[in-house]
């Protein structure tokens, strides 16, 4: 199958061609095509270096990819191509941030789920391996920690660019179903607490933040983890899983739903 990613400057777009071309983790998947507009001069070395070719726009790529993954950093620069994959009926994975507004994100899952198109992308932090044991330790009451980074001053759509990570870790680890936010800013630090009916998550962002730790406390008892960040092929694997099966990974939902949890975060920082 051949792949094309729209977007260059992202260092998720080398995780894509590393895993498929370099080190051909998916038999019979490559990265055969991109359209770097925002890193030109990246999107060349990366197509001379790893075997791919460069598209004058995201219309050739989509035309001649079987499927698509989209990796600009900004979220707002999403909707219009991730609109057009899915119109065409290719697969698509929609890197994080999925988009940068919670219309934006609905309006690419309403489409897809229109076109029967499957969609998948976010923060591939989402499936590390250690979260299925970690998620198996919440219990009612219990208060999860997840400390990361994320820069609500960034120049790529603020907290959008990294917060996102830290909304889908908490969807992925307490659900969906969460019943109110309040967040704090102290210079560049954010703190969100996010409330469950039968526990709580809070949120610990600051741009300095190199590891991911989470915490979960029972009654008097915590469990601390620093959680390697192996998710370089995660995605990768994901996608090509997806467009060989059909199978969309999880509920496209779960990404509307990220979005509505940091929006509420950004709309109590100001």
């Amino acid at each position: 199958m051949k792949i094309g990613i729209i977007g260059t400057e992202n260092s998720h777009t080398e995780h894509f061609l590393k895993t498929l071309n370099a080190e051909k983790a998916v038999p019979d998947a490559r990265v055969a095509f991109l359209f770097g507009d925002d890193d030109p001069e990246k999107a060349g070395k990366l197509a001379a270096l790893f075997g791919a070719e460069c598209c004058e726009s995201a219309d050739e790529l989509i035309e001649k990819s079987d499927a698509v993954a989209i990796t600009y950093r900004r979220g707002s620069r999403h909707p219009e191509p991730a609109m057009k994959v899915i119109r065409a009926g290719k697969p698509l994975f929609n890197d994080k941030p999925f988009a940068a507004s919670l219309s934006d994100a609905a309006k690419i899952v309403a489409l897809a789920e229109e076109k029967g198109v499957p969609v998948t992308g976010g923060s591939n932090l989402k499936g590390l391996p250690e979260l299925p044991e970690i998620r198996s330790e919440i219990k009612e009451g219990s208060v999860i920690t997840i400390s990361f980074a994320a820069d609500p001053a960034s120049e790529y759509d603020g907290y959008w660019f990294y917060g996102i990570h830290s909304a889908e870790l908490c969807l992925t680890l307490c659900g969906p179903d969460f019943t109110s936010v309040e967040a704090w800013r102290n210079g560049d630090a954010v703190t969100a607490a996010v409330a469950y009916p039968d526990k709580t998550c809070l949120i610990l962002n600051t741009p300095s933040s190199a590891d991911l730790r989470i915490a979960v406390t029972n009654g008097g008892t915590t469990r601390a983890r620093l959680v390697p960040l192996n998710y370089q092929s995660v995605g990768p694997k994901e996608f090509c899983d997806m467009i060989r099966t059909g199978n969309m990974p999880r509920d496209p939902r779960h990404f509307v739903r990220a979005a509505e949890l940091t929006e509420e975060i950004i709309k109590r920082l100001v």
